[in-house]
């Protein structure tokens, strides 16, 4: 599984993570960012899954800022 190298905003604190992201088989840079994201939260906070559910229109990174001001800054492939 490749590994990213991500570099995150969490409440006004930026921070940095190694994640381990199945990102190969992805269509699309939004599928990979939002992968990433769910991967990020994950980690670092134990109820973002229900964050997940709401079915809206808005994609997972779009989900994690919203409902734990959490940005995805930047990811770079090992």
């Amino acid at each position: 599984m490749p590994t990213y190298h991500v570099e995150y905003t969490h409440l006004g604190d930026k921070q940095q993570i190694t994640l381990e992201v199945n990102g190969d088989s992805l269509d699309n840079e939004q599928m990979l960012r939002d992968e990433v994201a769910r991967r990020l939260a994950e980690r670092i906070l134990p109820h973002a899954e229900l964050a997940f559910r709401h079915d809206d229109e808005r994609t997972i990174e779009q989900k994690l800022d919203k409902a734990y001001d959490v940005q995805v800054n930047s990811i770079e492939r090992q």
